[in-house]
């Protein structure tokens, strides 16, 4: 805290940055226009530091908001065939160049959207990539909050497929290789060598770029997290046992997997397993590989089926890549290498009416059957199996030792225990799965995303904070035979830093920490200022200031979010200043919150803020009652409003943490306490008897022998006078 306030007496404060754009009403849209939808997605203000500029007009009809200072988008103008599952489309005009096909998909407040690919993708035009022009955070009226906005060129022929359960007209065989699969090849690995995976490859996600209907791109992938709105049939078996949210960033093989299986639509017209639950899926991808399972009883084209086979083989080091479906193209025969057929046992094991052979299949069953898994698992029937029936002592060792780490770890209910134990032997029977605790089934990578999720829908957090603090990661990644040492070392250190941060129950750490530390463009997703979608710390105290009209200003302006966000983003400029602001002491406490604003404004701007600096004013009698002299605090609470209506924080702090005020009010409290003390003890000495009599009868003759003489004096004045007289 010395530190901080000498760093902020000393250094001058930055210019003040431009404020938020107003919104402009527009004229009312012609007759006929599409009506807006009742809700919508939300965006951010300014000081977001994208360079996003927003204007429009508060009410739906007629309204427009300016992203960029150049792309209009109309907001009573909708065109719900391109909405995507988590972003809805609407018309958009180019300011540069008037006539230019376009359209905007408004991203949704409650899903995180892939900022870092949109950094990387936008003006890039890549062959059968769907090409965003621009992106930008904007007021979004309908929605009354800031929302991402993402402007793409517009697919004049709309979707290939309107929905996953619709049918339509297939491509003919003799179009087919070249006009979809080579195009969509080229472009996924075009995205590779960018480092991105696209993760939204499927039908409805494909569309038309001319009338005619001849070219045909993939569509938008960056309005959610990796692979969320893709169904499981196009996902490989792994990922498709996680739920949306975990499923991670994923790898070109995964895309590839992913194209297969729209090829395959693509050339049959409609879904290969309609009306088969997601579980069933899976379970006949693993009984029988992805290509059986999907192509069915279906009679494909002789021309297609080894590339099919080659795109939907299970193993990824084996999956065709671009090369292979070139050579492919070309004539050159390539029998694609299926995967190793998993060992089975010669006696089955009886588990939920059902009899397995092999290891995979009984795993996906025992996370189907929750409740009955621990059983086989207690018992010892499972590891007997394994051991006997399999060979693999190995694994059976594995499974154990988990029993055995559990059940020492303790740290909950019966229950609890059981459920880590059948988790962790889940990921030593099948490796390649998500880490499964019931309904919680997530990828090592993805787990930074479903939690971004699960905070912005308010559902439970016990499953996430069970997967760090009981070391269900450590369980998945000591099941990985492909891992390295240097991947294993990278996890040790972020989950043993999220441990941490969920053993201090301080504001800066927590849950709300994990999340931030784990997604670097997540915005603040603290109430007071979540509206207003603030990506950077430049941009909290701008938008703290605008939630001073409308907040509790009784509340503090930061909350546990806002604390974490800025230990996460700027933990050297503010680390200090939150730990000060955890202080037991009230006083301590509140001038530490004072603090952590007071540094940012100091080195980040802007220079004045009004509305923060009079709502942090207003919270600052702890700090007021702090200093014992009265007149000092009269002093105080004069001179604070004063303070407050020069809008700058860091002055306001070094008025009310003088260390000079501070010392002289400690030594006038000291002198103050000793001279009461003194008098205390008179008092008492004098009750109780305790002084000397002899000294008092002495001080007490003393008094009276001279109020005496001053009677007799004056008697002798008055006779000597009266006889002068008479």
């Amino acid at each position: 805290m010395a530190e901080a306030a000498a760093d902020l007496r000393q250094a001058p404060v930055p210019q003040q940055r431009q404020g938020a754009p107003t919104l402009v009403p527009v004229p009312a849209a012609p007759a006929g226009a599409a009506e807006s939808p009742a809700s919508a997605p939300t965006p951010p203000k300014n000081g977001n530091g994208n360079g996003a500029k927003t204007n429009g007009a508060p009410s739906a009809s007629g309204s427009f908001i300016v992203v960029r200072d150049r792309f209009t988008l109309y907001c009573d103008r909708p065109i719900p065939s391109l909405d995507m599952p988590n972003a809805l489309a609407y018309e958009v005009a180019d300011r540069k160049q008037e006539g230019r096909p376009l359209y905007a998909l408004v991203c949704k407040s409650d899903m995180p959207a892939r900022i870092s690919v949109m950094r990387v993708l936008k003006g890039l035009e890549i062959p059968a990539i769907l090409h965003m022009v621009d992106w930008g955070v904007a007021e979004w009226p309908l929605a009354d909050r800031k929302c991402v906005i993402v402007i793409y060129h517009r697919p004049l022929g709309g979707r290939v497929m309107d929905s996953m359960n619709a049918t339509f007209k297939r491509i003919p065989d003799h179009q087919f290789a070249r006009a979809v699969i080579k195009p969509i090849a080229d472009g996924l690995v075009e995205l590779s060598l960018k480092g991105i995976a696209h993760r939204a490859i499927r039908p409805d996600n494909l569309y038309y770029m001319d009338e005619a209907r001849t070219k045909i791109v993939l569509g938008d992938c960056v309005t959610s997290v990796p692979a969320h709105d893709q169904p499981v049939v196009m996902e490989p078996i792994e990922s498709g046992m996680a739920m949306p949210s975990g499923r991670g960033a994923g790898t070109y093989a995964d895309d590839m997997y992913s194209f297969g299986a729209s090829v395959l639509m693509l050339n049959i017209g409609r879904h290969p397993m309609p009306g088969v639950s997601d579980a069933e899926i899976i379970r006949r991808k693993i009984a029988t590989g992805s290509y059986s399972a999907l192509v069915g009883d279906e009679r494909m084209p002789v021309a297609l089926i080894e590339c099919l086979r080659g795109l939907l083989t299970d193993d990824p080091e084996q999956r065709w890549q671009a090369t292979n479906i070139d050579l492919w193209l070309n004539g050159k025969r390539l029998t694609p290498i299926q995967a190793k057929a998993e060992s089975q046992a010669q006696r089955p094991l009886r588990f939920a009416d059902q009899e397995f052979h092999a290891v995979r299949p009984l795993a996906f069953a025992m996370h189907q059957n929750w409740e009955k898994a621990i059983g086989i698992i207690s018992d010892g029937t499972l590891e007997i199996w394994i051991r006997r029936g399999h060979e693999l002592n190995e694994l059976a060792d594995g499974i154990a030792s988990a029993i055995k780490t559990a059940t020492a770890w303790g740290g909950g209910n019966k229950a609890d225990t059981d459920d880590v134990i059948v988790a962790r032997v889940l990921s030593l029977m099948d490796p390649k799965a998500p880490v499964r605790l019931r309904d919680f089934r997530c990828f090592i990578e993805g787990f930074g995303a479903a939690l971004a999720i699960a905070i912005l829908r308010k559902q439970k957090l016990q499953p996430f904070t069970d997967f760090i603090n009981r070391d269900l990661w450590r369980g998945w990644l000591t099941a990985q035979t492909g891992k390295t040492t240097a991947d294993n070392q990278q996890f040790e250190t972020v989950y043993r830093d999220l441990k941490n941060y969920l053993k201090d129950p301080n504001s800066g750490a927590g849950a709300e920490r994990c999340v931030y530390e784990l997604n670097e463009w997540l915005p603040c997703l603290s109430p007071l200022i979540d509206t207003q979608y603030v990506m950077e710390v430049k941009g909290v105290l701008p938008a703290l200031d605008a939630a001073s009209k409308s907040a509790n200003t009784k509340l503090w302006p930061v909350d546990r979010h806002i604390a974490a966000f800025l230990r996460a983003r700027y933990a050297k400029g503010t680390g200090a200043q939150i730990d000060a602001m955890n202080d037991s002491r009230p006083d301590r406490a509140t001038i530490g919150m004072l603090s952590v604003l007071a540094i940012v404004q100091w080195r980040l701007g802007p220079e004045t803020l009004y509305g923060l600096t009079g709502w942090v004013g207003g919270l600052m009698a702890p700090v007021i009652n702090s200093y014992q002299n009265r007149n000092k605090c009269k002093d105080l609470e004069k001179e604070i409003p004063k303070m407050v209506r020069k809008g700058n924080l860091a002055e306001l702090y070094n008025y009310l943490d003088n260390p000079e005020e501070r010392q002289r009010d400690a030594e006038g409290f000291a002198w103050a306490k000793a001279e009461y003390a003194t008098a205390e003890k008179l008092i008492y000495d004098f009750e109780h008897g305790q002084v000397d009599r002899q000294e008092s009868a002495i001080k007490l003759g003393r008094q009276t022998g001279a109020v005496a003489a001053t009677v007799i004096m004056t008697i002798t004045l008055l006779i000597v006078l009266m006889g002068a007289v008479f």
